[in-house]
């Protein structure tokens, strides 16, 4: 299974490891090795070698708290003091750190609490700070991902306009055929003429 970065945040495209959280729930780190596939696709580092099931556990148990508060943010709710003792204990260690090679070329090395530590540390500067205030819902149904909403207008409301913006897009314009449609046919029960024409 392929992992989505549309959230436009590290912290949130991680929360969103787990979709469709009211309806058809779907972990999509089941095994450990989702994990580091997660971890090297987000670039948080080149690759990761060693990810246990207790690593895989403190994954999601960070993920979970980064979900809630966030899910706070966006809601206007003051959040779970709990939560953010997780995310800060995370935090603590040293995130994964870019070392330059060369012109053009980056490496990124790191174990699993490094790369749980650099997500921990840019969710707490987003949930710590006034990008907080740009945290939404995604209104796709059944969608349960959170972005950030950078739009000038601050109106953005999918998470992505090809996935959710899209679906949402053909279902409105299916109910737009169909009431058409029944209103064409009212009007020529109403008016038989119109039959003939």
């Amino acid at each position: 299974m392929s992992f989505a970065f549309v959230s436009d945040h590290l912290a949130l495209d991680f929360a969103a490891t787990a979709a469709w959280r009211t309806t058809q729930y779907t972990e999509l780190l089941a095994e450990p090795e989702d994990f580091a596939r997660w971890a090297t696709a987000a670039e948080v580092v080149d690759r990761l070698e060693v990810v246990s099931q207790a690593d895989l556990v403190t994954a999601r148990t960070l993920r979970e708290a980064i979900y809630r508060l966030a899910l706070a943010a966006a809601t206007g709710e003051p959040g779970d003091a709990q939560d953010a003792a997780v995310i800060r204990q995370a935090a603590a260690h040293t995130p994964v750190r870019p070392a330059l090679q060369a012109l053009g070329r980056v490496e990124r090395r790191g174990e699993v609490q490094d790369v749980l530590a650099t997500v921990a540390a840019s969710a707490s500067d987003l949930l710590g700070g006034p990008g907080r205030l740009l945290v939404r819902h995604c209104t796709g149904e059944p969608c349960t991902r959170l972005f950030l909403d950078r739009s000038r207008a601050g109106t953005r409301r999918w998470c992505s306009k090809q996935s959710c913006g899209s679906r949402i897009n053909a279902a409105a314009y299916r109910r737009r055929v169909r009431l058409d449609g029944q209103s064409t046919k009212m009007t020529r029960d109403k008016y038989p003429a119109m039959r003939q024409a």
